[in-house]
Formats: C-alpha cells, structure tokens, sequence
C-alpha cells in the first residue's frame, strides 16, 4: 500500500510552489515525455511526463494541455471519438517529432495526479495549434465545456 505523500513536497519539487507564490515569473520545465503503450499523449489534452527529483512511485503524472478542450476518446457519439482520434494523434505525432517541448506554468489539476500546464512545442503554443487544426476549443478550465456531439 502506498504511503500518503504531502502535497508541500511534491510542490517543491515541481516548482509549483515558487510559481504559485510569484506569478510575475512564468517558469517553464522541461520534464522529460514518457510512454505509456508506446506513446506520449493520451488524447489531444493529455502528455505523460516523468518529472525528475520526485520519487518514482509519483514521478510518473499526467500533464492537461491549459487552454483546450479536446474531445474525450470514449465519448458519447462516433463524431467525437473520431474527432478524438484525430486530436490524439495530432499531439502524438507533434511530440514525436519535437526537438523541444516545454511546460509552463504548471498548477494542481482538479483531478488527483495530473497537472494543468501550458505546453510549447519547438516554441509553438500546442493550445493554439489543436484549435487552428479544427480539433479543439478555446477552455478556460473553469466554466462548462459544451457538448461534442449534436
């Protein structure tokens, strides 16, 4: 059974702690991708990341892509999955091919063990990029998301 880890140390150890404490400062990391089935991303919002100088157990987290709402990969109608499917493998096929992907700004996700982060890929705002492709929409995290399907 795993131990309960105080959220102060993982803090630290992120950095979160200074960028929340000083938010004139915009701070960007960049925390080495990881696989998970042979893959960076999840779904279009969603890069695993393994963040160094944390214990292995929880060095292994999920970064959500800040800005975006993509469609979910089980969602309710085909439109969305298939959509889903093609914002998966943009941000896939995006961080396989980067030479540098940076996170900024990293906060504590609403969901246990993921972090929001604005992502840059060789520079490039990835937000920004998935809304030009037709794949995602503007979120601003905080209000509803509006529905994929009709």
């Amino acid at each position: 059974m795993k131990k309960p880890i105080c959220r102060a140390i993982i803090a630290a150890a992120l950095g979160l702690g200074s960028i929340l404490a000083a938010r004139a400062h915009a701070a960007c990391y960049d925390w080495p991708l990881r696989q998970r089935g042979g893959e960076y991303a999840y779904d279009g919002d969603t890069i695993y990341v393994h963040i160094p100088g944390l214990p292995d157990e929880i060095a292994r987290m999920s970064v959500r892509v800040r800005g975006v709402d993509t469609p979910e990969i089980r969602g309710k109608c085909t439109s969305e999955k298939e959509l889903a499917n093609k914002a998966r493998d943009y941000a896939r096929k995006s961080l396989k091919q980067a030479r540098k992907v940076e996170f900024c700004n990293p906060e504590w996700g609403r969901y246990g063990g993921r972090v929001v982060a604005s992502v840059r890929i060789d520079g490039r705002a990835l937000d920004q990029d998935l809304i030009k492709a037709g794949l995602a929409r503007p979120y601003d995290g905080k209000t509803k998301r509006a529905p994929w399907c009709g």
